[in-house]
């Protein structure tokens, strides 16, 4: 392939660019992080000590990034990163 769609070129800045995010942005953010951190919590008390904890609280982590990721890309992304 040549050349890039303005789709695909639209989707990478996107995914690789910083975004501006608004005040419900953030509220959405930090209620995806709080219901995370519920979970890791009781994750940490009824887990035994094992690999498969630390997997699962790595996972979460990687869930939390995830989400708040598909949150903020809704905003204008930051154009002085282009």
């Amino acid at each position: 392939m040549d050349t890039l769609s303005s789709e695909q070129i639209k989707n990478i800045n996107s995914r690789f660019t910083s975004h501006i995010p608004d005040e419900q942005t953030i509220r959405k953010m930090a209620h995806v992080r709080k219901k995370v951190r519920e979970l890791a919590l009781e994750i940490e008390m009824v887990c035994p000590e094992s690999r498969e904890k630390a997997t699962a609280l790595t996972q979460l982590s990687f869930v939390m990034m995830s989400a708040n990721s598909a949150i903020v890309q809704q905003c204008p992304i930051n154009e002085k990163e282009l």
